[in-house]
């Protein structure tokens, strides 16, 4: 059933969109963002004013004069507020403070231990080292990125790497132990939102694919997260690879991430048989890989384009790798938390 949306949904919406767009091209004008979300300039002024009242969004310079005054230009101040990441996708877990213009000021390292809520405290007590050095400037929240999916009503996860996470109530368990603001999201989507906030060129479409301990998909549809119905949108790792003895994707990529003697051309087709699948789906055109397991290199995702481009219509795609620096989680997961609790002032 279509749910009617009220005005304070849509004022949130609004501003999310505003705030992703300051993210990504600052600084920039009010007039060209309204000229980008297709909205009225007075619409941009009254939904930023309050941020600009806090100081948290700044005029910080003037732009070029296309006749008249020049205009003033908008940009996130990077001291308003910070923000504490935790990357939980894996064994080896990482604490990041960082600033609202997406950048990292500090960052800590761990491993996960046998027991969850050893781990747990481990973090909780990285998190409190990192809010002593931001000298009382405000902390907006902790975004943690997890290799499952979680459910908004339960609040469980579902499939992590990290063993016995399943059964914590995550976000209870940090609000209480923090008293922060605590927002969960996979990371696949996290990374592939981190990704296209790097993205030079305007796009509204993006898929991401992660290759580090466990295979992973994220989907940008319409400049934000995509999710499906129930959370597991990009789970790529249960793409059909050969029907005569049913293996899936994530079959053939735990085989060849066990495999100290794979070729080149096993991981061609690997990421061949996700990149068609999603194109046939999807007709998305923009493709990241990231992650560790694999050497990825340009040859080897321009193989990539070639067969995609071979068995579909002569279309071509972009297939890129992801880069080190800056972070794509981590950029993710801090855009992510700001949108979620500045929509919420």
């Amino acid at each position: 059933m279509t749910r009617i949306r009220n005005v304070a949904f849509l004022k949130s919406s609004n501003l999310r969109l505003l705030l992703r767009e300051i993210l990504k091209h600052q600084p920039i004008s009010k007039a060209a963002l309204a000229k980008k979300l297709h909205v009225g300039h007075s619409t941009v002024v009254q939904l930023l004013k309050p941020l600009i009242d806090r100081k948290i969004v700044v005029e910080s310079m003037f732009g070029d004069s296309t006749g008249g005054r020049p205009p003033k230009l908008l940009s996130m101040n990077p001291d308003a507020a910070y923000g504490i990441v935790v990357d939980l996708s894996g064994h080896k877990i990482r604490v990041a403070l960082m600033n609202c213009v997406l950048n990292v000021v500090a960052v800590s390292r761990l491993n996960a231990e046998s027991d969850i809520y050893s781990t747990l405290e481990s973090i909780v007590n990285l998190c409190n080292q990192l809010k002593e050095q931001t000298n009382g400037s405000r902390i907006l929240g902790l975004c943690v990125a997890i290799s499952g999916v979680i459910d908004p009503a339960t609040g469980k996860i579902s499939s992590s790497l990290i063993e016995g996470l399943e059964n914590v109530r995550l976000v209870d368990y940090l609000r209480e132990k923090l008293n922060l603001p605590i927002v969960v999201e996979n990371d696949a989507n996290l990374s592939a939102l981190g990704e296209f906030m790097k993205m030079e060129k305007d796009m509204n479409n993006m898929f991401y694919i992660h290759m580090g301990e466990g295979l992973g998909g994220g989907l940008i549809i319409d400049r934000a997260i995509f999710r499906g119905d129930r959370g597991y949108a990009g789970e790529i790792g249960k793409i059909l690879y050969d029907s005569q003895t049913f293996r899936t994707v994530g079959d053939v990529y735990s085989q060849l991430s066990r495999s100290s003697s794979h070729s080149e051309d096993e991981i061609v087709r690997l990421l061949s048989t996700i990149v068609l699948n999603v194109v046939s789906i999807l007709d998305v055109v923009n493709f990241v890989v990231g992650g560790t397991a694999f050497d990825i290199n340009e040859r080897l995702l321009s193989k990539v384009e070639a067969e995609v481009k071979r068995h579909f219509y002569g279309f071509d795609v972009e297939v890129r790798k992801s880069k080190k620096d800056p972070d794509a989680m981590l950029t993710g997961a801090m855009e992510y938390l700001i949108e979620n609790v500045l929509t919420n002032l």
